[in-house]
């Protein structure tokens, strides 16, 4: 984790140093530096993910219930970080444009929740 830290803050200053003379090229070390701290972050999120799917093996019946709200929690981790580099890039109707997409689409996945949980509601007001 500490080589993940030390990445990132010497990414940062670099970027910064850079800004001032050459923007495209700052934010290419930017782009590079977020790109290096997600390939770092694939194994804690492989093993993250192999807990999960352990942990919903042994709860019968609770993929219903935990994997839309997994997704929804991808969803929102790969737009923020994707909207935080259109930031860096100057582009804030980007990020707002793709924040919109990712909240429709956390939606979308969360549809078959909302479902049950409206037909439960249904059945016990019945």
């Amino acid at each position: 984790m500490m080589a993940l830290v030390g990445a990132a803050l010497v990414t940062a200053v670099l970027a910064l140093v850079l800004k001032k003379d050459s923007p495209a090229l700052a934010f290419a070390v930017g782009l590079a530096g977020t790109l290096y701290l997600l390939w770092g972050t694939l194994e804690p999120v492989r093993q993250l993910m192999a807990a999960a799917r352990s942990l919903l093996g042994v709860l019968d019946g609770a993929q219903t219930i935990y994997v839309p709200v997994l997704k929804a929690v991808g969803i929102a981790v790969v737009v923020r970080l994707a909207g935080a580099v259109c930031q860096d890039a100057g582009q804030a109707a980007l990020a707002a444009q793709l924040e919109l997409a990712g909240t429709a689409a956390a939606i979308v996945v969360c549809l078959p929740l909302l479902t049950d949980v409206l037909s439960l509601v249904a059945r016990m007001i019945a």
